[in-house]
């Protein structure tokens, strides 16, 4: 093989030449990660910042200060406005103790649309909460599914974690859905880790026994992350709302707060 004047092969390329093209691909390399993970990073900041935002502009439309009077039972919540909005919009959810203050929708396209889209129907991350259309838009199924993100900035649903401690649990027992014609109180029974089965698809709940069991279970979990309300009863005229979101550190589960009705009061 030919060589230069220093011995060299004019096929080969001198060791310490190999050894700095591998230091830059190598150097290269990681500052491709660095990047990736800059910019990974700061869409999830985005995404938590465009959530904020998005709901709290819902919050200055839909909030009603007016508390009523006359002896008339008013809604804290102006859904009419919201409805203009998109008419997906059917009902508000308020969790008192936590961050959970947000409209509930139902599409009419399709049973996750609202997965990852805002309430003007535009990719947002933190999507919406929302309900499937196996459940009514009037909350008199035996039992209601509504799900939202576990969010980093505890926005969505990720307060509803605060459920897993024993002493908050105890002190706040109540969650409320307003409706456009009406005030649904619900007493908290249960919260606690669950599979990660789709619970409409996977019971037939107009089977009475079916029913019977599901509530039992809701009452007596088998979960190690668990707590339970005593002295509550269901019954077949019972209607459960389950609040349902993603574990922290377990994609597979998801952790479920319960309610069952304890008022249903029409707005005058």
């Amino acid at each position: 093989m030919p060589q230069n004047s220093k011995g060299y092969s004019y096929a080969e390329e001198k060791p310490e030449k190999k050894k700095s093209k591998w230091s830059l691909i190598i150097i290269l390399l990681a500052v491709m990660v660095i990047i990736a993970c800059v910019a990974y990073i700061g869409s999830m900041f985005f995404n938590e910042h465009s959530a904020q935002v998005s709901y709290g502009q819902i919050a200055e439309i839909a909030i009603n200060s007016d508390s009523g009077g006359n002896g008339k039972v008013s809604s804290p919540v102006d859904l009419e406005s919201l409805h203009k909005i998109n008419s997906d919009v059917y009902a508000w959810l308020r969790v008192p103790g936590t961050h959970v203050d947000y409209p509930i929708v139902q599409s009419t396209i399709s049973d996750n649309y609202y997965l990852h889209r805002s309430i003007y129907k535009r990719y947002l991350f933190a999507g919406m909460i929302y309900t499937q259309s196996c459940n009514s838009l009037s909350f008199t199924d035996p039992i209601t599914v509504v799900y939202g993100h576990n969010m980093r900035s505890k926005t969505m649903f990720s307060t509803l974690h605060y459920f897993s401690d024993p002493s908050f649990f105890e002190k706040n027992d109540t969650f409320y859905i307003y409706t456009m014609d009406r005030i649904l109180t619900y007493k908290i029974v249960s919260a606690y880790k669950y599979d990660s089965r789709h619970i409409m698809n996977s019971f037939d709940f107009s089977n009475p026994e079916v029913l019977r069991n599901f509530q039992q279970h809701t009452l007596n979990p088998v979960a190690t992350l668990r707590n339970v309300r005593s002295g509550v009863e269901l019954d077949e005229n019972s209607k459960l709302v389950i609040l349902s979101t993603c574990m922290t550190n377990d994609k597979k589960s998801r952790f479920l707060v319960n309610g069952v009705l304890i008022s249903d009061v029409p707005i005058s």
